[in-house]
């Protein structure tokens, strides 16, 4: 066998070494992630399929099951269909959610608005109009404060109009309408708003509902900082409203001074003189200084 031959029967073989190496290093590294994979336990839980918002009633089409790591299921999550459906939505599940406990109303409870209000606290309703409403913006879920604007009448010494924030950071949970009956005749539809607070906080805004009007500020959801104000009062709105308003300045005319009357210049004496040369009529004109 010459030495080509032998040198290319070598590097066949190396070659076919390699490759063997290669396949055998790669079954293994599949064989270790399939056992790796079967040694995660899984587990099924329930998740959302669409968005639900809150005070819905969970039927069948909203959720699935799906597989997942069982390390990774939050706490109180549902492994059942049949322990979601027929219960209600405490606050929105969004799509692809892994439902829990804590979101849902518990099982055999009253359903409808009472089942959203937490414990130690009560739902207020506010009647407003669009304007109010933040142009009808204001949504479940939203967070708001509330502002008041009344007159306060100081014992006879006058009326004066303060507009004040009486609550702030206060979470809606439901938005609607109602019929307002100025008579038998006339009905109008008023929009309204339903809030969370507590029983000092409705106090407060049964008084500044009757007392005066209320406003609606919608604010950032992950806003949850509270200010303190001095409100606002017409004597800082527009300062010196009360004070008297000065004279205005009186303007002076006065007549315009006449145009000087110039001379009327005297006319300078003149004579003309018309020659005739050859047919050619000129006429000339000279100063007469006789």
């Amino acid at each position: 066998m010459s030495k080509a031959a032998a040198f290319l029967v070598l590097a066949i073989a190396v070659l076919s070494g390699l490759f063997a190496s290669a396949a055998v290093v790669k079954y293994m590294q599949q064989q270790k992630k399939t056992e790796t994979a079967a040694a995660v336990p899984m587990t099924a839980l329930v998740i959302a399929k669409e968005e639900i918002p809150a005070g819905t009633t969970i039927r069948s089409e909203h959720i699935d099951l799906v597989e997942r790591v069982a390390e990774a299921a939050p706490p109180g999550a549902i492994k059942n269909k049949n322990e979601v459906v027929g219960r209600m939505v405490k606050s929105a599940i969004y799509k692809d959610e892994v439902i829990v406990e804590k979101r849902l109303v518990e099982p055999g409870s009253a359903g409808g608005l009472p089942a959203l209000i937490p414990d130690k606290q009560r739902a207020f309703t506010v009647r407003v109009d669009e304007t109010i409403s933040v142009a009808g913006f204001i949504r479940p879920g939203h967070y708001i404060d509330i502002v008041t604007t009344v007159d306060i009448d100081y014992d006879g010494a006058g009326r004066e109009t303060i507009s004040k924030v009486i609550l702030q950071n206060i979470r809606v949970i439901a938005t609607g309408k109602e019929i307002e009956r100025k008579d038998e005749n006339r009905a109008k539809v008023v929009p309204t708003v339903t809030v969370l607070v507590t029983l000092e906080q409705a106090e407060r805004l049964a008084l500044a509902s009757n007392a005066g009007t209320v406003l609606l500020v919608l604010r950032n959801h992950t806003d949850k900082v509270e200010e303190t104000t001095e409100g606002a009062r017409l004597t800082s709105l527009i300062p010196n409203v009360h004070q008297g308003l000065d004279p205005p300045e009186p303007v002076l005319f006065t007549e315009p001074e006449p145009a000087p009357i110039l001379p009327t210049p005297t006319p300078v004496p003149m004579r003309t003189v018309v020659l005739d040369q050859g047919g050619t009529i000129t006429v000339k004109t000279f100063v007469d200084k006789s």
